[in-house]
């Protein structure tokens, strides 16, 4: 990377969701190490961590994870389709400390003061911040759907987050009969990794085949058109014909209530009986990042295009 460029990588990485005053760039200035807290160890958390650190190693960045490893999701629709097993997806965070000087920090943050420019830990400690990086990730809307919240998702998973949901789907497929039927509801835009459910499709589609060849796939879509719409649609017609039927919301209407006992989908229209079914229900920003006043009415929070700083807050 050029000299141009790795300074073009700091000064958007630093302003990446910052929420600091109008004199946090001259403070900064005096201290030795500048302190940026990045909330978060995700991909996105980490990854920013890690690159902050890399071209800039006089900086003093924490990263606040309670977890000593994650589960990735990219790679999760090949654990459901029996493609991979879920330790493959497993990324220790250890190498952040050791290889690049992130400091970890083993706790939850609970809430932010950025007049004070402080993060608040669920232990009761607090970490203060010249540049602050949040990446908190997507929660479920446990209220979007009528019969579909955390208990249920324990009998009908979502999957939508790397770990035991992953494999409690990809159980209920080995178990399911040849000849059986998957259905998954898909929502509305935005959500996260819009193609994921039409990869997953493709997937769960090849297991069948593979494995289950008299069985179909079912997608009810809260949607009229989908990202990679016409790459997918020629691929399910190529690779799996007969295997998935894709139903948009202009002939089903959307999922709006979810029989979790009879295992159905219930539309505006139709009810939907499946041997295997998979609820990918409306999502919003974490908690932390609502709560901080970086959310709009959409439940998603708003950012400038050109360096992922929030719009909403300075």
């Amino acid at each position: 990377m050029r000299a141009w460029e790795r300074r073009q990588f700091l000064k958007t990485m630093a302003g990446a969701l910052a929420m600091g005053c109008s004199g946090c760039t001259a403070v900064a200035a005096r201290r030795t190490e500048a302190r940026v807290v990045v909330v978060g160890g995700g991909y996105g958390g980490a990854t920013a961590a890690k690159y902050l650190r890399r071209f800039d190693p006089n900086l003093d960045v924490r990263l606040v994870t309670p977890r000593n490893s994650l589960y990735a999701c990219p790679g999760s629709n090949e654990v459901i389709a029996g493609s991979r097993a879920l330790a493959e997806l497993s990324v220790d965070l250890a190498p952040l400390e050791q290889d690049y000087g992130v400091r970890q920090v083993r706790d939850w943050a609970v809430g932010i003061d950025p007049a004070r420019r402080l993060v608040r830990l669920l232990g009761g400690g607090t970490l203060a911040y010249d540049r602050l990086v949040l990446s908190p990730g997507v929660e479920m809307r446990w209220d979007a759907l009528e019969g579909y919240d955390e208990k249920a998702a324990q009998i009908l998973p979502h999957a939508w987050l790397a770990g035991e949901q992953t494999l409690l789907l990809r159980r209920q497929l080995e178990a399911m009969p040849d000849g059986g039927l998957v259905v998954m509801s898909v929502p509305a835009n935005p959500y996260r990794c819009p193609p994921g459910p039409y990869e997953r499709a493709c997937l769960i589609a090849r297991y069948l085949q593979r494995s289950k060849p008299r069985s179909k796939l079912l997608i009810l879509d809260a949607k009229t058109q989908f990202t990679k719409q016409a790459l997918f649609t020629r691929a399910w017609e190529r690779l799996y014909p007969g295997l998935i039927e894709w139903l948009p919301y202009t002939k089903t209407g959307a999922v709006e209530r979810v029989d979790v006992a009879g295992r159905a989908a219930v539309t505006e229209f139709e009810t939907f009986r499946a041997d295997v079914l998979n609820v990918i229900p409306p999502q919003h920003a974490g908690a932390l990042a609502r709560d901080a006043g970086l959310s709009d009415a959409s439940g998603w929070c708003p950012v400038n295009g050109n360096d992922f700083s929030s719009s909403l807050a300075p």
